[in-house]
């Protein structure tokens, strides 16, 4: 995990008709130096509405994690969550991207994160998470913070949602 290069950041970009748009520049260059695949993971956060990705290298750390979590859980006799696996890497898909960073979002989470013309990227360290913008400034649970940049953001890129 020393190694990795961490998601940080914000954007805001626009998405095509089919889906695609760009991983934004620092987030591309984390996923780029963490694995040698041009590729993400994609699937939904376990808490938030929206969607959350990864490089490819990250998803071994995280299936390592689990396995430890399960490990403990099983030295100290307590119950495993069974489904803790099926979560993790059952439930996404990975979307290849260019050299600039376009991936087409997987219609099926583009679907439940109800991502329409706009998406609004956040580094969330290990992983980045990617919103629809209305669905964001609707949400009274979200960190007031990143509802402001996104609202921010709209607002100088003259988006109107």
């Amino acid at each position: 995990m020393a190694d990795r290069e961490l998601f940080e950041g914000f954007a805001l970009q626009a998405v095509d008709q089919k889906g695609r748009v760009a991983i934004p520049a620092d987030l591309r260059a984390a996923a780029e130096r963490n694995s040698d695949i041009r590729q993400i993971v994609v699937g939904l956060h376990p808490e938030d509405p929206c969607l959350s990705a990864h490089d490819l290298s990250w998803s071994k750390e995280k299936y390592d994690r689990i396995d430890r979590k399960e490990a403990l859980a099983e030295e100290r006799g307590a119950e495993v969550d069974a489904r803790a696996k099926r979560r993790a890497f059952g439930q996404v898909e990975k979307a290849p991207f260019d050299e600039s960073g376009r991936f087409v979002i997987p219609p099926f989470f583009r679907m439940k994160a109800k991502i329409g013309k706009w998406a609004f990227f956040n580094g969330s360290g290990e992983t980045f998470d990617v919103w629809a913008p209305e669905v964001l400034l609707a949400d009274d649970n979200a960190d007031p913070g990143l509802r402001e940049i996104c609202e921010y953001l709209c607002q100088s890129k003259g988006v109107k949602l």
